[in-house]
């Protein structure tokens, strides 16, 4: 067996541990080698469990009973204590490091979407976080100069989920470029913008705009929102391509053709160098010029003036088979008659799932990212 003097100290292991080792040698218990060094028990049991900084005296005791010399003891101890600052030190930056991150990301939702490794591992979650945003070091100080001030412009959000609707953002940016469409054709877009109402009774309606809208250049694709976001929609500018999101927040017809006709009114009108992105919530009253504008042309696109007109004689006793009528009269689905309805405040809210179907189950998979998780995140809703 080696000699205790050529021993050295092990990380993380303090006098308490080399003590038992050599009363375990000797085959003493506590009592006994609290006899030996003139101490209480209580005192060598507080030695023992390392909670107290070994004194001079008690090394010197140590040195003589296990024929080492006191420094031995004294550095490990001192080594110990060493180690334990320099834990409490990372504990603090631990702390510290995700206190950063949970104030600017909702980690347990990206977690439960995927878009970040579910895991406690903090250097995994650190590492994860700088590959999300592209950056090297734990700083969000560029979110706070350049994102987080254009979100705190909506009246949807706020100081503290402004930073989430950023981090939807940056995912959604990130998707985008999985999707490769033509250059971007402003007048095609615009012609399929007139023509939108007549997809709205087609059999395959949804699949087919959505492959035109494709053709004329415009991304589209379904990225349900984060918690505490209670995003709709939103449309920005991938290069030189349009990008249209839809978050299937409500999982309704009319809701998806409403929200598009919307993005589609903010890509033609509204996103420039100043406006890079447009983030939508629709339950929101919203005052600003931009989206007062883009819901007018959207409400025209969709018919909302015809459908109006035709039951303003009947808001009182709306029956189903006068929704019917509208519909074929006005030529769009039915939905969208109760969607016009709701969004004008001629029927409560309560009524907007009459004729509509689960929308997600219309959209093409291709659209859809991770159309497994989008699915099940919307089936209880």
């Amino acid at each position: 067996m080696a000699s205790i003097k050529t021993l050295r100290a092990a990380k993380k292991l303090g006098p308490g541990y080399f003590i038992r080792e050599q009363m375990e040698i000797r085959g003493w218990i506590q009592e006994e080698l609290a006899d030996v060094l003139g101490i209480s028990t209580k005192h060598l049991s507080s030695i023992l469990q390392d909670k107290q900084a070994l004194s001079i005296e008690n090394a010197k005791k140590l040195s003589i009973t296990f024929n080492t010399s006191p420094q031995y003891w004294l550095n490990l101890d001192n080594d110990y204590r060493l180690w334990l600052e320099h834990e409490k030190e990372e504990l603090t930056d631990v702390v510290e490091a995700k206190a950063v991150i949970y104030s600017r990301m909702p980690v347990r939702d990206m977690m439960k979407k995927g878009w970040l490794t579910p895991t406690r591992d903090t250097k995994v979650l650190i590492q994860d976080v700088k590959d999300f945003w592209g950056i090297t070091e734990l700083n969000f100080q560029f979110l706070e100069e350049s994102v987080m001030p254009l979100c705190k412009k909506s009246e949807a959000f706020n100081q503290f989920n402004a930073a989430y609707a950023a981090t939807w953002f940056q995912m959604a940016k990130k998707v985008s470029t999985d999707y490769e469409v033509p250059v971007y054709n402003r007048q095609s877009l615009e012609t399929l913008y007139k023509d939108i109402s007549d997809y709205t009774i087609l059999e395959n309606g949804i699949t087919d705009f959505l492959n035109d809208l494709t053709s004329t250049g415009v991304k589209f694709f379904v990225l349900p929102h984060l918690e505490k976001t209670y995003l709709d929609g939103a449309a920005f500018l991938h290069e030189d391509n349009p990008v249209i999101v839809y978050t299937a927040r409500y999982k309704r017809v009319d809701n998806f053709w409403f929200t598009v006709a919307h993005e589609i009114a903010h890509v033609l009108k509204h996103l420039n160098d100043k406006i890079p992105f447009v983030l939508d919530n629709f339950r929101e009253e919203s005052t600003d010029r931009k989206e007062l504008e883009a819901n007018t042309l959207a409400s025209k696109h969709l018919k909302h003036p015809e459908i109006l007109e035709f039951l303003q004689l009947y808001f009182d006793y709306l029956t189903v088979s006068k929704i019917g009528e509208c519909a074929e009269t006005v030529k769009v689905h039915p939905a969208i008659i109760i969607g016009a309805l709701a969004f004008n405040k001629t029927i409560s809210f309560r009524n907007i799932n009459l004729f509509n179907e689960n929308v997600l189950e219309l959209i093409p998979s291709d659209f859809l990212h991770d159309s497994l998780f989008v699915q099940n995140d919307y089936a209880s809703n």
